[in-house]
């Protein structure tokens, strides 16, 4: 009855029937992303409950717009997203499979990070600019059966793997329970969308016989309609016509919500809904409970936290009281402006217009019958220009929108506190300004390790198979790796922190390469490989070559074949000296000394030093065990065949330095 009477609430949540904060949260979302599209001259119709633009007595006065809403969202945005961090996952134990999962996390997530052009970080992006404008936003993780890979069985069937979605949600999409000022004490949330109703019907099996309540505003289409009638122009909006309404008739509410686990279902709950219509219910959550560990499928990000609410305000919040006052202004100006340039002229009686020539020139002037008029002479009165106290109160009102954004004198946007301002200055202050938002760009990281968290979850689950993950490895070179779920062993303590540099600036990468240039740090061979890879990389040089990454390419390549070779791979064939193994494109000595390049003459050129380190470090690794034994065995008598290379080698350089000996010897004797 418990668990009834919850679904219940919340599907007056989702009708709106309950929760009037949210009503009031949603109106203030809807103002601030149209004051930030450039549509600022709005007012609040009661009875209509929606927005519609200030009425104006006559089409001459101007709505000019100077949108400091839209620079200061474009500054926090980039202040967010130009923050570097890394992302590691710490093992469970000191166990050594736990500590090589974590090591498989860490190359997981990096792969996840790339995938689909890296779609994530387009994600990321909206989240930013959500947060900024909404104080409130969400980001889904989900498993997603059609995202994923999918193969042809022999019976022809198609066979879907899925993967790991994520996506920006805004906030009129969440509904989430009244109780509880944090998302984990929250009992359910939910999740609405617009879907095809097609796609409904073909997915669950089921014809859709009932409609969401037509009183109930589509929180998605009005938004959609609003935003894509501001005017470019900012005059009267663009006439819309019922083009979009007919394009989504054939549109659904679909609506989802997630139950957190209790006594009597410890593994949560799953409902999905169209209308007032059950399509789906199950006692189990998107992202499965494991051990009374739970997660919803969305994560919440705040921007301005208030004390005892869940919503957050937005930054914009405070912009929009100095940007109504700079639009008056501006709008006093322009049209003062127009009255100076054109006089008003009082005439004592009738004139006319006439054309004359003079000094080659053409010209209209006015004329006027002084007799009619009795004597009195036409009035020009000019108009008379705003006084400096209006341009001073508009910087009053500019100031106050940058120190409430927290960017005095707008350093964050590029701009020089004043004309002798030195660079060092501008730096400090800048950092100074930046280190006022730290705390929010903090709180933005600190939620987005949770999706981290939660896309790990969600990939341990979905990867059922072996799937190919493709990294960067040293030197920028591409690194290949096979990847099952339950490789990761439950290791998702994902740690996410802001890396620390010596420089952000350009100017500052350039002054340090120099440096380093000239210290010989980058020719210096005692330094490692790795510590000089990581050196150029936080300068910026992620795309220098080194002399030896042409090696270090070819050794990865061989050990992907390895990682995706099959028995079907492995060809068996008998030689004088016994079976071999072979797989195409990988080289396996038949041989003696005389034929050890018989069958690859370019594999004497190969820096076998390098591909004995890589080779033996993938033959150790635990993805070594997953493979068939035929693949191991190659792999193992392809590494025994750069041993014998360097054997050889060794013999003739100890051969030489015997003859150097006797020869040395041989001419001392003679003197």
């Amino acid at each position: 009855m418990a668990e009834d009477s919850i679904l219940e609430i919340s599907q007056r949540l989702f009708n709106d029937q309950l929760d009037p904060s949210r009503k009031m949260m949603e109106r203030v979302w809807y103002r601030n992303v149209l004051y930030c599209g450039g549509e600022q001259y709005l007012e609040w119709v009661i009875s209509r409950s929606t927005f519609r633009r200030k009425r104006r007595n006559s089409k001459e006065v101007p709505t000019p717009v100077s949108n400091i809403i839209r620079d200061y969202v474009r500054s926090m945005r980039a202040l967010i997203m130009n923050k570097k961090y890394v992302v590691k996952v710490w093992p469970n134990s000191k166990d050594i499979e736990d500590m090589e999962a974590s090591r498989l996390a860490d190359l997981v997530l990096q792969d996840m990070d790339m995938a689909n052009d890296e779609e994530f970080e387009d994600e990321k992006e909206k989240v930013a600019d959500w947060m900024v404008l909404f104080g409130t936003c969400f980001m889904r993780t989900f498993p997603e059966v059609d995202a994923g890979e999918w193969y042809i069985i022999k019976n022809g069937d198609i066979i879907t793997t899925g993967d790991v979605a994520c996506e920006a949600l805004l906030p009129f999409n969440v509904v989430v329970d009244s109780f509880g000022d944090k998302l984990k004490r929250k009992r359910f949330v939910g999740i609405k969308s617009l879907k095809p109703k097609e796609w409904v019907e073909d997915t669950f099996h089921t014809k859709i016989v009932g409609e969401d309540n037509p009183d109930i505003i589509d929180y998605q289409k009005r938004l959609m309609k609003m935003v894509g009638d501001v005017s470019p122009w900012k005059g009267s909006g663009l006439v819309s016509s019922d083009t979009f309404d007919q394009a989504t008739k054939d549109l659904t509410i679909y609506k989802e919500i997630e139950f957190r686990p209790t006594k009597k279902k410890p593994n949560g709950r799953y409902v999905v809904f169209v209308g007032d219509q059950k399509l789906y219910d199950k006692d189990k959550m998107p992202i499965p409970v494991n051990n009374g560990q739970w997660e919803y499928t969305i994560t919440d990000f705040h921007y301005h936290r208030v004390p005892g609410r869940f919503w957050s305000d937005a930054g914009v919040n405070d912009q929009i009281s100095p940007q109504n006052s700079i639009n008056e202004i501006d709008q006093a100006l322009e049209m003062n402006r127009k009255g100076v340039g054109r006089p008003l002229v009082t005439m004592p009686t009738g004139m006319k217009l006439k054309r004359m020539n003079e000094g080659g020139q053409s010209m209209i002037v006015l004329q006027y019958d002084s007799m009619t008029a009795g004597g009195q002479k036409p009035e020009i009165n000019r108009g008379v220009s705003l006084p400096e106290q209006v341009l001073n109160e508009r910087m009053i009102h500019q100031s106050t929108a940058q120190d409430a954004g927290g960017d005095p004198k707008g350093v964050m946007r590029g701009q020089s506190p004043g004309q002798r301002a030195s660079g060092v200055l501008v730096d400090i202050l800048r950092e100074t300004a930046e280190q006022g938002h730290a705390p929010d760009v903090s709180r933005f990281y600190r939620s987005l390790k949770r999706v981290y968290r939660k896309r790990l979850i969600v990939k341990k689950n979905v990867t059922t198979e072996n799937r190919i993950i493709k990294i960067a490895g040293k030197g920028n070179e591409l690194r290949i790796k096979k990847f099952k779920g339950s490789d990761l062993r439950n290791n998702t303590d994902v740690r996410l922190e802001i890396s620390s540099s010596a420089s952000h600036t350009a100017a500052g990468k350039g002054q340090m390469l120099s440096e380093m240039a000239k210290s010989g740090v980058f020719s210096d061979e005692n330094i490692p490989l790795d510590v000089r890879h990581e050196l150029m990389q936080s300068v910026g040089l992620t795309g220098i070559q080194e002399k030896s990454n042409i090696h270090i390419e070819l050794a990865e390549r061989e050990n992907a074949i390895f990682a995706t070779a099959t028995t079907d791979d492995v060809t068996v064939e008998e030689t004088e000296n016994g079976v071999v193994m072979y797989i195409e494109g990988i080289f396996i000595s038949k041989g003696e000394e005389e034929d050890l390049f018989g069958d690859d003459p370019t594999f004497k050129f190969h820096d076998h030093n390098i591909h004995t380190e890589y080779h033996e470090h993938f033959i150790l690794s635990p993805e070594f065990k997953t493979l068939r034994p035929e693949v191991q065995n190659v792999a193992i008598e392809h590494l025994n065949s750069h041993y014998r290379v360097l054997e050889l080698e060794q013999e003739k350089m100890m051969q030489q330095q015997i003859m150097a000996q006797q020869a040395a010897k041989g001419g001392g004797t003679e003197q």
